[in-house]
C-alpha cells in the first residue's frame, strides 16, 4: 500500500500533461507551419479545404468568403462607376471638340467664299484694267502705243494685245522695232494655241 500511495502521489495532473504532452505539440504544429509556408506551401488555402467540410467551422469559413466578396464587390462597382463617369466626362468633352470642329468647318467656308469674291474681284479689276488700257491703244496713233506696248511686261501687254481687234494690233506691231515685234507675235501665238 505504501508503494500505491507513492504512486497516486507521483500519479500525473492535468497540469503536468499539458506542460509535457501539449505545449510540445504546439511547438511542433507551430515549427511544421513556419516550415510549410517557408518552403511555399498554400497553408491557409489548405486549411480552408479541409474546414469547410467540418460542419461548424464551415459556416464560419464560407462566411468569412462571402465578407471578401462583398468587399471586392463593392470595390469593383466602385471602379466601375469611376470609369462610367471618366467615360461620361470624356463623351461631353468629345461633343464639345466637335462642336468646336463645326465652327471652325464653317468659318472656313466662310473664309473660302470670301477668297474666291474677292479673288473674283480682282479678276473682274484686272479684266476691266486690261480693256481700258486695249481701248485707249485702239484710240492712239500706232507709233505711240508700240512704244508703250514695247514697254510693258509680257503678260500685261499679250493680255492687252488679246483685246485689240486683228486691224489695230496689226497697225501697232508694224510700228515696232522688228525684234520686238517678233518676239511678241511668237508669245501672242503661243498663248493663242494654248
Amino acid at each position: 500500500m505504501a508503494n500505491k500511495s507513492e504512486y497516486e502521489k507521483k500519479k500525473p495532473g492535468i497540469l503536468q500533461w499539458i506542460l509535457f504532452i501539449l505545449i510540445p505539440l504546439i511547438l511542433a504544429a507551430t515549427i511544421a507551419l513556419i516550415i510549410m509556408v517557408a518552403a511555399g506551401i498554400d497553408v491557409g488555402g489548405f486549411a480552408k479545404k479541409y474546414a469547410n467540410q467540418v460542419p461548424g467551422v464551415s459556416s464560419l469559413v464560407s462566411e468569412e468568403e462571402k465578407e471578401s466578396g462583398d468587399v471586392e464587390q463593392k470595390r469593383l462597382t466602385a471602379a466601375i462607376d469611376s470609369r462610367d463617369e471618366q467615360i461620361e466626362q470624356l463623351e461631353s468633352e468629345l461633343e464639345a471638340k466637335e462642336a468646336d470642329i463645326k465652327d471652325l468647318n464653317e468659318q472656313i467656308n466662310t473664309l473660302n467664299q470670301q477668297l474666291k469674291a474677292q479673288e473674283e474681284e480682282v479678276e473682274d479689276t484686272a479684266s476691266n484694267a486690261i480693256n481700258d488700257i486695249s481701248t485707249s491703244f485702239q484710240n492712239m496713233e500706232a507709233e505711240r502705243a508700240a512704244g508703250i506696248l514695247a514697254n510693258l511686261e509680257d503678260d500685261t501687254a499679250l493680255a492687252v494685245m488679246e483685246q485689240m481687234s486683228k486691224k489695230t494690233l496689226g497697225e501697232i506691231l508694224g510700228e515696232m522695232d522688228a525684234d520686238e515685234a517678233a518676239r511678241l507675235t511668237n508669245a501672242y501665238a503661243a498663248e493663242e494655241t494654248q
